[in-house]
């Protein structure tokens, strides 16, 4: 059985998807959003306009805004304690709070797919219940779905991350696929590889104010806006 949600371990100023689907976050002190334009509530793929940032510490503030709140949501729908296990597992491969609707990451699979993924990765719920962290969750969703490594990484990321709420869980590493792959290379070349790198890696704005989940949420969620002379 799954271990009831233990709680996640909060950062200082510590606040995710091109990209859906966190923490409650708060802009940290000094920031200056004023020459970026208004937030507005983005749940999906979204639309904010990073373009007016001057600075990467600009974009994280407005990223922050705008995703606040979004990980408690998150937690209450997917990390219920009330919840059955193959029923937490069905509601990893969809939206947030609608059992039957794809989210935006998983719109290329049909509703018949993901039911039949969510079926095939249920039968795997005993062995998903004892991953002692985060990596072994990733790899057990793999493994539970018939997945050669580094097969459909990002379907297999939205649903551990999702699943991890019921343990307490967070990615460790900031995991690089897609639109986060595309939004790393962008900041400096080559750091959208390998899968995954330590938070460390990334730039000052982001490796003191970002969670490794938020980080590559940020990556997939800016990455348009990014260039290399925004490093700091």
């Amino acid at each position: 059985m799954f271990r009831r949600q233990g709680g996640h371990y909060d950062r200082a100023a510590t606040g995710r998807r091109f990209c859906a689907s966190h923490r409650r976050s708060e802009v940290a002190a000094g920031g200056d959003m004023s020459s970026c334009k208004s937030a507005r509530r983005n749940r999906g793929c979204g639309p904010t306009d990073y373009g007016g940032c001057t600075t990467l510490r600009q974009m994280v503030d407005l990223f922050l805004a705008d995703r606040r709140g979004l990980r408690a949501q998150e937690a209450a729908w997917y990390g219920h304690s009330d919840v059955e296990p193959t029923e937490g597992i069905h509601r990893a491969f969809f939206a947030l709070e609608d059992e039957d609707r794809r989210d935006a990451h998983q719109w290329t699979y049909s509703k018949v797919t993901l039911h039949a993924f969510a079926e095939q990765l249920a039968r795997s719920a005993a062995v998903l219940g004892e991953a002692p962290g985060f990596d072994e969750l990733y790899s057990g969703v793999e493994r539970g779905l018939g997945l050669q490594r580094g097969r459909k990484p990002l379907l297999v990321y939205d649903v551990a991350r999702r699943l991890a709420f019921r343990f307490g869980y967070e990615p460790e590493v900031v995991y690089l696929h897609a639109g986060a792959e595309r939004g790393a290379n962008a900041l400096r070349r080559g750091l959208g590889q390998p899968r995954s790198r330590p938070l460390d890696d990334f730039p000052t704005s982001m490796r003191t104010r970002l969670t490794p989940e938020q980080a590559e949420d940020f990556l997939c969620i800016v990455g348009e806006w990014l260039r290399p002379e925004l490093w700091d």
